[in-house]
């Protein structure tokens, strides 16, 4: 096993593994925390998909294009406390990065994406409920409709951490027939004691005919497809 990112947003993986130059990672909830990505992307001068809506997300990921250029920028946001440290060493090429301004759902839609109470946290909902009642409305999408976009047939690895949609877009995944080889699931609903309708379980019972978990930590969980 390998972990690659900061305490708070790096995952881990198998190692070694079947990750290489032509490798499609799409990355779903970027939030202010890339180092998983930026981290893989060295190591593998893989492709990163990164599917975020949130407008603070979207401004890290320009200033950490402009930290790479010049390490002397300032990364925007709430920074832990670990990611300069974290991504100092990193060369990714930013060239073989696409931001996709959508979140994940299970179709083409226009929803409510719900904040926080402190406006500082950058995490949003598409799931009422998860944070406070004022919303933004984005650009929703399925992992299926977002690969017919980009021209792909198949993900190398999908991680996932859109605070609590996880379990919608991961089901309408498995309808399509969709597996990539790696998954990397944050089960927010689960976590934030939201899933009244048990769907968590559910959703894992049914992966798990497909793939085995490499490790669970605290419902971060990382899974490798069944040979």
């Amino acid at each position: 096993m390998k972990r690659l990112g900061t305490q708070y947003g790096g995952w881990v993986i198998p190692y070694p593994n079947k990750l290489n130059e032509n490798s499609i990672i799409y990355s779903a909830g970027v939030g202010e925390d890339i180092s998983f990505d930026t981290k893989l992307q060295t190591l593998y001068n893989c492709n990163i998909f990164l599917i975020d809506p949130t407008a603070k997300a979207i401004n890290h990921f320009d200033s950490v294009k402009k930290y790479f250029n010049d390490k002397t920028f300032q990364i925007s946001g709430c920074i832990q406390p670990d990611y300069y440290e974290n991504i100092r060493d990193d060369n990714p090429d930013m060239s073989k990065f696409t931001y996709i301004n959508k979140g994940l759902w299970n179709t083409t839609d226009v929803l409510k994406f719900y904040k926080q109470t402190n406006e500082n946290y950058v995490s949003q909902s598409l799931i009422e409920g998860i944070f406070s009642t004022e919303y933004d409305t984005v650009r929703v999408d399925s992992i299926k409709n977002i690969m017919t976009e980009m021209g792909h047939k198949h993900i190398d690895l999908l991680k996932i951490d859109i605070e609590g949609a996880e379990n919608i877009a991961l089901e309408q995944m498995l309808k399509d027939e969709i597996y990539p080889t790696y998954l990397c699931i944050e089960f927010d609903l689960l976590l934030k004691k939201k899933d009244f309708k048990n769907t968590t379980n559910e959703i894992v019972n049914k992966l798990l005919k497909y793939y085995n978990i490499v490790v669970n930590d605290n419902l971060n969980v990382t899974f490798e497809i069944k040979q």
